[in-house]
């Protein structure tokens, strides 16, 4: 039998052990450490990026592991495992699910999108779980075309073509709703989740479960929204 998202990931909080590298506590150690709290927390499964972070967060918790490898457009907007090199890698380090941008934007360099990229890897890799970060629905109902078990909101807001909605909670809840009618698969809200009633209203929009990362495990960001907060109503 073949595996699925549902069998491998529960319904509930995934949560996204991505730090970023203006973190101080951007070491694959504290990355280990956050997937550790969250096991304890009761999370179902972990998101990670980078290769020597992947292998010490498998080291520490038995959760699943969504991995993925970081890169960047030629504008400096995030690349979700840029090549096949980094999904390889990612392969040989036992991730349970592979993460990757299946956006309607080409490769720097290539003529592929995410869509044929994803159909690529899903010939590559005929079993393995795939999870397609995608912006739009037309991007969602082809990425599980080509062959994604599962879906991710992450780039919302993070395409030229979705920028202008990147403060937008409400068209995000609007996408989960349009992604989970027009699919079967599930989707993964991803982003604009910060505290509880956010994650609730995304389940209820249709999700099948949130991905949480800067609310979680990014101090620094969290200590510059209080910061700025204080210091306006100071002010």
């Amino acid at each position: 039998m073949s595996r699925t998202i549902e069998g491998m990931i529960h319904r509930g909080v995934v949560v996204s052990c991505q730090l970023d590298p203006n973190e101080p506590l951007h070491w694959p150690s504290h990355c280990a450490l956050f997937a550790q709290s969250a096991m304890l927390g009761g999370a179902v499964g972990i998101r990670a990026e980078g290769l020597d972070n992947i292998k010490e967060i498998r080291a520490t918790v038995r959760l699943p592991i969504i991995g993925c490898i970081r890169g960047n457009y030629d504008d400096d907007l995030p690349l979700v495992t840029p090549d096949m090199a980094a999904v390889d890698n990612l392969y040989r380090v036992g991730v349970d699910v592979i993460a990757i941008d299946a956006t309607s934007r080409q490769r720097p360099g290539t003529i592929i999108d995410g869509t044929r990229f994803l159909g690529d890897m899903r010939k590559r890799y005929p079993a393995h779980l795939l999870l397609a970060d995608i912006s739009s629905v037309e991007e969602g109902i082809k990425a599980v075309e080509a062959g994604a078990d599962a879906l991710s909101t992450v780039l919302f807001g993070r395409t030229p073509e979705t920028m202008e909605l990147a403060a937008s909670p409400e068209d995000h809840l609007e996408l989960l709703h349009k992604l989970a009618s027009a699919i079967n698969q599930p989707v993964f809200a991803e982003g604009f989740i910060w505290n509880t009633a956010d994650a609730e209203a995304a389940l209820n929009a249709g999700a099948y479960g949130v991905i949480v990362g800067g609310a979680i495990t990014r101090p620094r960001v969290l200590t510059q929204i209080f910061a700025e907060t204080v210091e306006s109503v100071l002010m």
